[in-house]
């Protein structure tokens, strides 16, 4: 019972590093397949795809009996402890001696050491369970969101090659002028920007775009989902 939480940890750093094989390992296999589900006009969510390393140990029939063999073995306790605080009081009204009482309460530390071992065992399966099914739910969730991204990319990306994005500017190489010309040019004059109008296109800020609205929608979702899954191991 002390135990608890301790020995089933699932570092948030897993979970990263699994989220980053997961999207880069099945990125060829579903290069085909987007460009055909982004021309359809309904489309419909990939199912998360469960390796063998994340299926569950423990099953929902395993989860359920577990839970009713704990159920049992914690009122077995109870039964067992106040078994043990009457015999402590028959000792202190002079019924029974400290022979009689050492006899009674050996026997009574045996059924509940034993008792206790099976509501460890039984305990564990039960946080395994919770803890393995939690962790699905927030790699699916991940996975769900990080697929309408790439569909969302996979979505903006065509007609816009053209337009040479992601292409470093050409420099151009400043022109080269005798030192005669040099002179012989002007001072250009520049007129300073009044400071009211700097003020405001310092504070003019450029408004976002939806993907960056949803975006930001995304990124708050799994820090919520992070934090949740922080949560329950300090709870356990």
């Amino acid at each position: 019972m002390q135990g608890k939480g301790k020995n089933f940890p699932f570092p948030i750093t897993n979970i990263l590093i699994f989220l980053v094989i997961l999207i880069f390992g099945r990125r060829k296999q579903q290069e085909s397949a987007q460009q055909e589900t982004l021309a359809s006009p309904s489309f419909e969510k990939s199912s998360f795809p469960v390796p063998d390393s994340l299926r569950k140990s423990v099953t929902e029939a395993d989860m359920g009996r577990a839970r009713d063999r704990l159920r049992i073995a914690s009122l077995e306790r109870d039964i067992i402890g106040d078994a043990l605080t009457k015999i402590y009081d028959a000792e202190a009204r002079a019924q029974i001696n400290e022979t009689e009482k050492n006899q009674l309460l050996q026997k009574y530390k045996v059924d509940l050491k034993r008792v206790d071992g099976e509501i460890d065992v039984h305990k564990r399966i039960v946080d395994l369970h919770e803890l393995e099914s939690a962790k699905e739910d927030l790699l699916k969730s991940f996975y769900e969101k990080l697929m309408e991204i790439d569909v969302r990319i996979g979505q903006l990306k065509p007609g816009l090659d053209s337009l040479g994005l992601g292409l470093e500017p050409r420099q151009v190489k400043p022109s080269t002028t005798s030192p005669t010309n040099k002179q012989e040019q002007p001072a250009a004059t520049t007129t300073p920007e009044p400071a009211s109008e700097k003020e405001k296109s310092q504070t003019r800020e450029r408004p976002k775009t939806k993907a960056e609205e949803r975006l930001d929608a995304v990124r708050e979702e799994v820090l919520k989902a992070m934090e949740r899954l922080e949560q329950i191991e300090t709870e356990g």
